[in-house]
């Protein structure tokens, strides 16, 4: 045994200690101490308090101490070792529950989770805590923070039907938890089940205190309301958002949709007055304002407000909901979707619209480098690391400090490239190839790749743990062929952009051509229609597109599975008729079928 004070080695029997003079105490008398210095957080003393006793207490209890006393001075790594030392089944719900908090710290969701979920089915003594006493009155308390903290890593981990069943379990034990609604709310927008969505978050708006956070709630659920088709609701919505916080771009943004779109400009004079009662209303109707004059501009020609994402269809509005979305959040992004379909432009958005706009956006094309040079270019480089490297050179992570890091191809990478960018993605650290000195920034992760990243992963090819954690925000960006309202919208736009560029007189299409156009798998997706229409204005003089003026792929008659591939029977179909003119010869010639083919699919599909 040893002293308290002054831990010397105070012999058996000894009421005073030898060296200082102070009383010995006895063991459970010294436990009581160290139990209060962790609740008064006078951590100076446990050390030797701990010590006085650890020849007179089981090696799990000296554990849980040391263990405590590390986390509580942010010594994690130490403090895993000591609970991770004490057997599974002697680990108290104090234990599990410090090295589930460690394990999210440091990105181990699935760990995480693990320790987390066993807590609920154990022993609580919440008054006999020596860390967590005064931080939950009562096992409800704990018990919705438990299944909240389950919610939240499981809906990063992409576990819907777990992060739905936490999220609820966390609402069972506190109905005022605004984060559990609001996280339900955005799982069911995302299922595109808008009543649900809705509910949630009217209860996290009922619960809510936070004025930030509730005008985020506002906005997304305005956007349900939108989705739903309620415009009034909706609109409610936004400006309640904006009066809670009137930088909040995305409801300006949307309110000012609204008002283009449905018609309401009239309105917006009478709305005007309302703004200017609210404090800061002069700098609200500026925004909405300029918002509504940027909608005007582009949202009714088929334009996104500055994406540089054109188009009409159904499939590229949601993907521009996703982009505002996720541009008010700063969580990772992962888009996936074919060459050309315009993800780097949606990863250039989701930075413009949020709020690292002004700091730098920057591109890795990681299936461009070698691995060695993938290394460096990421994490820079020392002076004299390799043959060359004749000064100091920081990384692209490093240069993107509090900006965003657009990593494209990211399924290309090497498997040994995978472990080290998994470091930096959990901590944000990394140290420069030759370097000792570690590195700490603050930057946005956005990737994208062309490749089927879920059958990576089953095959071993990608790592499964980068893969959860940088498969937070999915965003899917369709091909050209599911978006078969857009080919001839897109065609005309670049038609009447190269037109200008090159001092042609371009005006349209002929009939034929823009069948051509629409029967076309255009495997290339935007980009190839792009390069298309910039080759036809640089060749000829207009001023309309005739068939001869097409390339050759687009001329070849396509197989009979070709011409539909992917696509809308029906829809291309009548737009091929249109195009002829109702012409049944002409229109099975453009669409390289027989008459009778023709005839049987349009029996089939009803078409009269």
């Amino acid at each position: 045994m040893y002293c308290g004070n002054c831990g010397a080695m105070a012999g058996a029997g000894n009421k005073h200690c030898r060296k200082c003079g102070k009383p010995i105490k006895s063991r459970d008398s010294i436990i009581k101490d160290i139990y209060s210095g962790f609740k008064e957080k006078k951590y100076d003393i446990l050390p030797g308090l701990i010590k006085s006793i650890e020849d007179e207490i089981s090696p799990d209890m000296a554990g849980r101490l040391n263990g405590n006393l590390a986390f509580v001075r942010g010594n994690y790594r130490e403090a895993y070792s000591f609970f991770e030392a004490i057997a599974p089944k002697k680990r108290s719900w104090e234990d599990f529950f410090n090295m589930a908090l460690i394990d999210i710290s440091t990105g181990l969701n699935a760990q995480a989770a693990q320790n987390l979920k066993v807590i609920p089915e154990m022993e609580i003594d919440l008054p006999g805590s020596m860390l967590y006493s005064g931080r939950y009155p009562g096992k409800k308390q704990l018990f919705a923070e438990i299944y909240l903290y389950l919610g939240v890593i499981y809906k990063d981990l992409n576990d819907r039907k777990n992060a739905v069943s936490s999220f609820e379990m966390a609402l069972k034990y506190d109905p005022g938890s605004e984060l559990a609604s609001a996280n339900l709310g955005d799982i069911m927008f995302a299922e595109d089940n808008y009543d649900g969505a809705i509910n949630y978050y009217r209860n996290a708006l009922r619960v809510g205190v936070d004025d930030l956070k509730k005008s985020h709630v506002y906005n997304d659920l305005g956007l349900a309301y939108l989705r739903k088709g309620l415009i009034d609701e909706a609109m409610g919505s936004f400006k309640k958002a904006i009066f809670l916080n009137s930088d909040n771009k995305n409801a300006v943004y949307n309110l000012g949709l609204i008002y283009v779109k449905s018609g309401m400009q009239d309105r917006v004079k009478d709305d005007y007055k309302e703004f200017l009662k609210h404090e800061g209303g002069v700098d609200i109707v500026f925004n909405l304002s300029r918002s509504i004059m940027d909608v005007a501009k582009h949202e009714n020609s088929g334009e996104d407000s500055g994406m540089g994402l054109l188009g009409t269809d159904d499939s590229i509005k949601k993907v521009r909901e996703m982009i505002a979305k996720a541009a008010a959040s700063d969580s990772t992004v992962f888009i996936h979707g074919e060459n050309g379909t315009g993800k780097e432009l949606a990863a250039r958005a989701i930075h413009a619209l949020g709020k690292r706009a002004d700091k730098p956006f920057i591109v890795v094309n990681c299936a461009a480098m070698p691995e060695t040079l993938l290394e460096s270019e990421l994490f820079g480089y020392e002076k004299g690391a390799f043959t060359g490297a004749l000064r100091d050179k920081p990384g692209r992570f490093e240069l993107a400090d509090k900006g965003t890091v657009f990593l494209d191809e990211i399924g290309d990478i090497t498997p040994s490239m995978q472990v080290k960018l998994l470091r930096f993605v959990q901590e944000k650290e990394f140290e420069r190839v030759g370097g000792t000195k570690t590195l700490k920034v603050d930057v946005r992760i956005i990737t994208a790749t062309n490749k089927d990243i879920k059958s990576l992963v089953l095959s071993g090819a990608f790592r499964e743990d980068l893969y959860y954690r940088l498969y937070v925000l999915p965003l899917y960006m369709p091909p050209l062929r599911e978006r078969a309202a857009d080919i001839m919208f897109l065609a005309g736009h670049f038609l009447r952009e190269f037109s200008a560029k090159n001092r042609k007189e371009f005006r349209g299409f002929s009939a034929e051509a823009e069948a051509m156009f629409n029967s076309y798998g255009w495997p290339g997706n935007v980009r190839q229609l792009e390069n298309v229409i910039e080759r036809i204005v640089t060749i000829y003089e207009g001023p309309e597109v005739k068939a001869e003026y097409l390339p050759e792929e687009l001329l070849k008659k396509p197989e009979h599975s070709a011409v539909f591939r992917g696509a809308d029977e029906a829809r291309i179909i009548m737009d091929a008729l249109r195009s002829a003119k109702y012409s049944r010869t002409n229109t099975a010639k453009v669409l390289g079928i027989s008459r009778v083919a023709l005839w049987k699919k349009m029996k089939k599909l009803g078409i009269k």
